[in-house]
């Protein structure tokens, strides 16, 4: 899974949660309580949405190292630079 691995923890518990909701949902489809199907896959877009956003946290992150290796590769201190626009 494509996510930082500070986040891999909580992305399996979703990927998992997710997965249980899926199973609920059909299950009370079988049964015909519509309204608790409902909940249910309403409860793992949830879980979907969060875990969209952990891979988009990381593919900011991607492109973030990138940025600091092409100006490395060009002999520009991200240090040096970040400390100027600070003062």
């Amino acid at each position: 899974m494509n996510v930082l691995e500070k986040d891999r923890h909580l992305a399996k518990k979703l990927v998992n949660f997710g997965v249980l909701c899926l199973l609920q949902a059909r299950l009370e489809l079988i049964h015909g309580r519509f309204d608790e199907a409902e909940k249910w896959a309403e409860e793992f877009l949830r879980c979907k949405r969060d875990l969209d956003e952990l891979i988009k946290r990381k593919e900011r992150h991607d492109e973030l190292v990138k940025i600091v290796e092409t100006l490395r590769e060009k002999g520009i201190d991200i240090a040096v630079v970040a400390r100027k626009g600070n003062e």
